[in-house]
């Protein structure tokens, strides 16, 4: 569970968090992809629907060099705007906040391959609602 880098950092990622961010993805897929329909005896297949791509904040505490990261939670994210609900941000790491007072988000996640240039809206986003 825990991990140390050259810069005498240590990480430590509970496993709940790999769990969230998982049945997140899995469930985005699964609603996002019906069954594949029959080609009508054409013979040729349509190329199948890019993977979709979700995204979330992980929360935890850092105490000096020691990073935890205790749980994650989804962001709602609008593809076609390439923007984050920021009000639906603001409201869940309010209700964190009166659960898990000393918790804070430490960052965010999302799944795919490769970074896009709308990774940085998120990233500002996160980051103006990480500070403690």
């Amino acid at each position: 569970m825990a991990s140390s880098s050259s810069s005498g950092l240590t990480f430590k990622l509970h496993p709940l968090v790999i769990v969230n961010i998982s049945d997140h993805y899995t469930r985005v897929k699964s609603q996002g992809h019906p069954a594949h329909a029959s080609n009508n005896g054409a013979g040729a297949t349509a190329s199948p629907p890019p993977l979709p791509r979700v995204f979330g904040c992980v929360i935890g505490i850092q105490r000096g060099r020691t990073v935890e990261i205790f749980n994650s939670f989804e962001l709602l994210y609008d593809p076609s705007t390439d923007s984050l609900d920021r009000s639906f941000l603001e409201k869940k790491q309010e209700l964190y906040k009166k659960v898990f007072p000393n918790f804070y988000i430490l960052g965010w996640y999302s799944t795919g391959s490769d970074a896009q240039e709308s990774d940085m809206q998120i990233h500002k986003a996160v980051s103006l609602n990480s500070v403690p």
